[in-house]
């Protein structure tokens, strides 16, 4: 078992504590004070104290805490253990986002068919067989006694308070879309566990769950039948699986900047945060402030449903995440023995495939309640699944293997994270419990050091396997087509593919934390989701890593490229100014830069093109006119993409794989010795063809034309969010443009709020474009990119920072803070983070406390 996060030994220096620190807890302190009945009296559920007017909720000696709303909503929770301020949190998110938490614990326990009906296409009965037969609510009620004890009595603290905010106001008064529903009810302690165990499994069972309901044992015909178009019989080269595993699919990404002492302008150390996640559903951000007496002061974002920090900043470090490059899952064919298609060859014997019977109630439209029986099926690896191409067969299936499906530390970890003293504890902790389940990791101390490491949880392949895997990679298609798609397709018959068991590893057959790539500087260290190679331009993680971890000496993204040309501008043009360092502002003004690579490094040579054609005169003087940024006001920005969009951006003019009919963008082909500065140039036109540039800059205008906007239109005419049903124009780029802060468009949620279902209705102007027409809804809609934005800085005072939580807090849409904070992150109106007492103190709108 591990360590309590709760009992985390205490490592390096003790806090400092300078006037401003001291001054927070003790007014901290006596707020607490003041917050006392003194009378013992337990028994109202609601009450007002005569002395200063605070609002009690709730009734009890288990827990307490004060909670104090900010700038923009934002709840500063005080309280004198992490329990007492998980209660908080527990009660303060249940606030705001009530129907998220309610919504994932259906859908975990595999009960969405039960209230809501099998669903368009059975797409909520296909949700229910997939996560019942993960069995990920099961395993963790299996493990919620072994569970660590202070974890388990955090999660129980949640969970009261999030029970008492629904009994305080009721399910039908809640503020949220999910209000009277049917399935809202109180949760337990084990539920919220599991729903934590499910957000570990984002880039490994979830990303394959749609495909499990699809699996059909050869010759019979289960309900539901599934999504024929979801898995053709057969792919072509060059289409992938819909995983959303890859970053330009646009699924989750972000950047991470941790700015060291020799970069930053008074010697200190900074932090960027900037993930790229979804603006609506269960994986938003929810930001709060945690004064836990004596033991921390943290402020930061858990996801939705969430007890303790998941990106955020202490007196003495902070840290954020980005999606890791690697895997977290390997996917095996499986060689079927004649006549028996569940049972499979392993080496010179045989296996049997696992039944998994399922009991599936299905509301029907009279309101009366059905059972579907439904039998999925698992190898010794995990579920049987049926991805693109790969049907179960006679003769073959495919199954996958899970490297986060036990992890049990997930949440010990990150509560330990919230507790934390300095970056050395941080460090040690991520090397105890080694439960970060998809992300790399990006922190910065404020002794002037910044630490970068892939930590996830990796398959731990031998060489042999990795080598043979390497090999089939060039001969077989479908391994190739995987590989493209993010999945690593091995022989699941030959067990020489099976996972390589080691010390040291946090669960058997994971690569260990001391294998892990990791990197310490005083400059600088960044990711953008590509591979940990490029971490830092004058220090490649050229190690003896596994490809399972990434790859290196590969292309990187336009966006990879615009991030290092921001972090290392030398030439005063950039946002670290004349002497290329970084003052806070500047690094608040880089996260908002809105420069694109691919503009930046082809745009003249494509004005050189269209200058002087009279066909395309007018678009031409459009970008030749455009500020090159992805700003609101930027006329051309929507042009360009469109233009962009048309090409090849892996592709070189030398690249002999373009029969499919596609375009390279590039003349110059990757050099791994060149990461940065290959590919370049635009690939010249064709000596016997029209030249695509005329061609594509064409078709650009007649996109925007179609969706209803001139080809001068500017980027917040053309790009927008949707608050109560009002057009907010918002800035950022996409993956083809290569900007660092995005705006688009993105389903990455499963979250069942009726009001999201229009944003699957619209209809795209071309494949390979996100310009939409139709009503109210023409042009890019952003449902997804920057969400919670942090530039701090670790001064000799302790930490300054600004911040952008895009969409707020709150889910209730006709709150203003839901449209305020997307109008804030439009005109780039920094929220200077209330983080002393002074300025919490000052900013406080509302004051409450809670007890349970």
């Amino acid at each position: 078992m591990t360590a309590s996060p709760l009992r985390a030994p205490r490592r390096g220096r003790p806090p400092r504590r300078g006037r401003a620190a001291l001054t927070g807890v003790l007014s901290a302190a006596l707020l607490l004070a003041a917050c006392s009945n003194g009378d013992g009296d337990d028994n109202a559920s609601s009450t007002t104290l005569a002395n200063d007017d605070l609002e009690v909720i709730g009734a009890g000696s288990n827990y307490e805490a004060t909670i104090r709303r900010g700038t923009g909503g934002v709840p500063h929770i005080t309280a004198a253990s992490l329990a007492d301020a998980a209660f908080g949190q527990g009660y303060a998110s249940a606030e705001d986002r009530t129907c998220d938490l309610a919504d994932q614990i259906v859908r975990i326990r595999g009960e969405r068919a039960k209230w809501l009906g099998a669903g368009d296409e059975d797409a909520n009965l296909n949700s229910d067989i997939a996560w019942r037969t993960i069995g990920i609510f099961d395993r963790a009620s299996d493990d919620w006694d072994a569970a660590d004890a202070d974890t388990r009595k955090v999660l129980t603290a949640f969970t009261d308070g999030w029970n008492l905010h629904l009994d305080h106001v009721g399910a039908d008064e809640i503020r949220g879309w999910c209000a009277g529903a049917a399935w809202l009810r109180p949760i337990e302690p084990v539920e919220v566990y599991a729903y934590a165990r499910s957000i570990a499994l984002t880039a490994s069972s979830g990303a394959v769950a749609r495909f499990i309901a699809d699996a059909q044992l050869p010759g019979t015909e289960q309900t539901p039948a599934g999504d024929e178009s979801a898995a053709p019989a057969s792919l072509e080269a060059g289409q992938r699986f819909e995983t959303g595993l890859r970053s330009e699919d646009a699924s989750l990404a972000s950047n991470g900047w941790a700015i060291g002492s020799e970069m930053t302008t008074d010697g200190t150390s900074m932090l960027l945060a900037n993930p790229h996640f979804p603006w609506e559903g269960e994986l938003r951000f929810w930001e709060s402030h945690l004064t836990i007496a004596g033991e921390a002061d943290i402020y930061g974002v858990q996801l939705s449903g969430l007890p303790g920090i998941g990106i955020g900043f202490n007196e003495h470090f902070g840290w954020t995440h980005t999606v890791s490059d690697g895997n977290r899952f390997t996917a095996y064919t499986l060689d079927l023995v004649d006549g028996s298609p569940t049972t499979y060859r392993y080496g010179d014997d045989t296996r049997e495939m696992t039944p998994i019977e399922l009991s599936i109630e299905v509301l029907g439209d009279d309101g009366n309640t059905t059972t579907v029986e439904h039998t999925s099926w698992a190898s010794h690896y995990g579920p049987i699944i049926e991805i693109p191409g790969l049907a179960w067969s006679d003769t073959s299936a495919v199954t996958f293997r899970d490297a986060n499906i036990d992890n049990t530390a997930f949440l010990d970890q990150y509560l330990a994270f919230t507790m934390a003293n300095d970056l050395d504890e941080f460090r040690k902790l991520n090397e105890q419990y080694n439960a970060t389940p998809l992300f790399n990791t990006i922190a910065a101390s404020d002794d002037g050091t910044v630490w970068y490491a892939d930590t996830s949880a990796t398959p731990n392949l031998s060489d042999e396997a990795i080598a043979a895997y390497e090999s089939k990679l060039s001969t077989d298609a479908i391994t190739a087509i995987a590989a493209e798609s993010g999945v690593i397709l091995l022989d699941g018959s030959d067990p020489g593919n099976e996972w390589v068991e080691v010390d040291g590893a946090r669960s058997p057959g994971l690569v260990p934390f001391d294998r892990q790539p990791q990197l310490e500087r005083r400059d600088y260290v960044f990711n953008a989701n590509d591979s940990f190679w490029t971490t830092n331009a004058k220090a490649l993680l050229d190690g003896d890593y596994s490809i399972l971890h990434g790859r290196q000496g590969t292309l990187r993204s336009p966006r990879t490229r615009e991030n290092l040309t921001l972090i290392t501008d030398a030439t005063g043009e950039g946002p670290s100014g004349d002497d290329a360092t970084f003052t806070l502002d500047e690094l608040a003004d880089a996260a908002t830069w809105n420069t694109g690579y691919t503009s930046r490094a082809l745009i003249d040579s494509v004005l050189e093109r269209c200058t002087g054609v009279a066909e395309v005169e007018a678009a031409c003087n459009t970008l030749a006119a455009w500020d090159r940024r992805y700003n609101v006001d930027s006329a051309g920005a929507a042009l360009w993409r469109e233009l962009v969009s048309q090409f090849d951006l892996e592709a070189t003019a030398a690249d002999d794989s373009l029969a499919d009919g596609s375009t390279p963008l590039w003349a110059e082909a990757f050099d791994p010795s060149r990461p940065f500065d290959t590919p370049a140039g635009l690939a010249p036109a064709p000596a016997d063809a029209p030249d695509p540039v005329i061609t594509k800059l064409t078709e650009a205008v007649r996109r925007l034309e179609l969706a209803g906007f001139a080809a001068d239109s500017t980027l917040g005419d053309v790009q927008f969010a949707l608050r109560n049903g009002e057009r907010v124009g918002v800035p950022g780029g996409s993956w083809v443009d290569g900007a660092i802060a995005i705006g688009s468009s993105a389903q990455s949620w499963t979250i069942t709020d009726p009001a999201l279902k229009s944003f699957a209705e619209r209809e795209d102007v071309a494949d390979d474009s996100t310009l939409t027409t139709g009503d109210d809804q023409n042009g890019y809609l952003v449902n997804y990119g920057n969400s919670f934005v942090l530039a701090v800085e670790f001064t000799k005072d302790g930490p300054a920072a600004k911040a952008f939580l895009t969409y707020s807090n709150t889910e209730d849409r006709t709150d203003p803070n839901y449209l305020e904070a997307t109008t804030r992150y439009a005109a780039k109106d920094w929220r200077d983070v209330e983080f002393r007492e002074e300025s919490v103190a000052a900013a406080t709108t509302a004051t409450y406390r809670v007890r349970g």
